[in-house]
């Protein structure tokens, strides 16, 4: 009775293991994920495991032991996950944009838009022909002319 308990407190961990293992996979970060956490977990289903092999397996309880091997698997994917997620983590700090207290890049910045503004008021429009025998539409056909805004 106590091998089918136990079998059944490992089921229920082991349906919970791919659901955390998908959800850390899809979400790309390690922000919510501990290490220390999952290497406990791997030491005690490695104490599980042990714990059945000093007992000895046998017929009545080597079904325990498939399922302390399956929760063990599941749990180190986790681990792959955890670290592949640190390295995305990594990734995306070194493209993120400074910070944005760095006083000489906002003067940079808003000179460069001043002179864009003030190139914008300089520029001279292309006339572009609406109406047939306009005098302008002439100058524009024939000698490529242009008036100010």
């Amino acid at each position: 009775m106590g091998g089918i308990l136990e079998t059944a407190m490992l089921i229920c961990f082991g349906c919970s293991w791919p659901i955390n293992l998908v959800k850390n996979y899809k979400c790309r970060s390690a922000k919510g994920m501990s290490l220390p956490f999952i290497l406990l977990l791997m030491v005690g289903y490695i104490a599980g495991i042990s714990a059945k092999f000093i007992l000895g397996v046998n017929v009545h309880n080597a079904y325990v032991l498939v399922v302390y091997l399956l929760n063990l698997a599941m749990v180190t994917a986790n681990l792959f996950v955890y670290f592949r997620n640190c390295a995305l983590d990594r990734k995306a700090e070194l493209c993120a944009e400074p910070e944005a207290d760095d006083t000489a890049m906002d003067l940079m910045a808003a000179s460069v838009a001043e002179q864009i503004q003030q190139r914008s008021k300089e520029r001279t429009r292309t006339l572009r022909p609406k109406a047939a025998g306009n005098a302008a539409v002439l100058d524009y056909i024939q000698w490529g002319k242009t008036i100010e805004e």
